[in-house]
């Protein structure tokens, strides 16, 4: 028996095979037209099966859309790993990390925006969890140096929410608006981020806004001024 566009009824055990069908149907709509193109009829069409078995695998077009786009995002953590795989300080480490995340969306804008703004999915949702889990494992070393100061889960939180800002900024924009060099824009970003976390731990109260005297009585100390005029290490006061 033949369904839409003459294909085959998949036989029992081939379900698996026809969301990957459906997946890449739904990639190559993506790429050359972009999101608005992709629709549930649309990948259907293209693959030669009838709408409703689309849905079989995905619950709605932003499951599908999200699904095709965790593709690309489980290359995240291989990259960050490997971006730290050479250093032996733990806060350098985290730098490249975040250095690395930033990069990474930039790299792929389109995608970025659509499993990280928006409604969640269980796509998103575990993208989400993956990036959390990428920063903990480099901000738990450093909290046990004493290069961070605080819970784990509390400054991966923090430290996620600058990197998603200094990729969100820009994710939606024309490439033309985005900063001329972009290897600068991720390694300054990146060190505003670790560094202001770096910070937080060190004020008396990191729930007031310091003064102009706090800060400067913190940034003039010999091993932090050295640390953020210098290549990124771990802060030692």
């Amino acid at each position: 028996m033949t369904r839409a566009g003459g294909r085959k009824r998949a036989r029992p055990g081939e379900g698996a095979r026809l969301r990957t069908e459906l997946l890449a149907a739904a990639e190559r709509i993506l790429d050359a037209e972009g999101e608005d193109a992709v629709t549930v009829r649309g990948v259907a069409a293209a693959v030669g099966v009838t709408t409703p078995s689309v849905y079989l695998h995905f619950a709605s077009r932003l499951e599908l859309l999200h699904a095709v786009c965790l593709g690309v995002w489980d290359e995240l953590g291989r990259c960050m790993s490997d971006a730290a795989s050479d250093v032996d300080d733990p806060f350098s480490a985290l730098h490249r990390r975040c250095v690395t995340y930033i990069a990474f969306g930039l790299e792929h804008p389109l995608r970025y925006r659509l499993v990280m703004n928006g409604r969640a999915t269980e796509a998103s949702r575990q993208v989400a969890a993956d990036c959390f889990r990428y920063l903990a494992e480099a901000v738990e070393p450093c909290v046990a140096a004493g290069a961070l100061r605080g819970d784990v889960g509390e400054l991966t939180r923090a430290l996620c929410a600058g990197l998603h800002g200094a990729v969100a900024l820009l994710a939606p924009q024309p490439p033309e608006m985005w900063p001329h060099d972009l290897d600068t824009y991720a390694a300054n970003t990146a060190s505003l981020v670790v560094f202001g976390a770096a910070a937080l731990g060190r004020l008396p109260d990191p729930s007031a806004t310091p003064g102009s005297d706090t800060l400067a009585g913190l940034f003039t100390t010999p091993s932090v001024a050295g640390a953020v005029c210098g290549p990124p290490g771990s802060p030692t006061v």
